[in-house]
C-alpha cells in the first residue's frame, strides 16, 4: 500500500522517477523500489517524499509503520497480543499530555490488529 501511494504522489506531481530521484538525492532504483515494495523509505526520505508530494507526513507515517510491523513481525498472534499492550498502555498514560495525532495512530493500530485477526 505505502508503495502505491508513493508511485500516485509521484505520478500525481508529474514526476518521472529519474527527475525525482535527481530533487531528492535518492537514488532511482530506490524508489523503484519503494514503489514496488521491496524496500521501505527511511524516516528521513518518507519525510522529504511527503513533502514534496504534499500529502499529510502523520498519515503517511502510521502507513509507514504499519507495514514495518507487518514485514517485521508478520501476522502471528503474538504480534497481535503485543499490538493490544501498547493500545493498553497507551490508553493508560492518562496523566501525560497527549498527542492530538495520538487517536489517529490509535484507530490505525485497532485497524491492523482486526486485519491480524482475520489472519490468525
Amino acid at each position: 500500500m505505502l508503495g502505491q501511494i508513493l508511485r500516485k504522489g509521484r505520478e500525481d506531481k508529474g514526476f518521472k522517477t529519474l527527475e525525482l530521484a535527481r530533487i531528492t538525492k535518492i537514488d532511482g532504483a530506490l524508489i523503484s523500489k519503494f514503489e514496488s515494495g521491496q524496500r521501505k523509505p527511511t524516516f528521513q526520505q518518507l519525510q522529504v517524499l511527503a513533502q514534496l508530494f504534499e500529502l499529510d507526513f502523520s498519515w503517511l507515517h502510521v502507513q509507514w509503520i504499519k507495514e514495518k510491523i507487518l514485514a517485521e513481525f508478520g501476522s502471528e498472534t503474538s504480534t497481535l497480543l503485543a499490538l493490544k499492550e501498547i493500545i493498553e498502555e497507551f490508553s493508560s498514560e492518562t496523566t501525560t499530555k497527549q498527542d492530538p495525532n495520538i487517536d489517529f495512530v490509535l484507530a490505525e493500530i485497532e485497524k491492523l490488529k482486526v486485519k491480524l485477526q482475520g489472519n490468525t
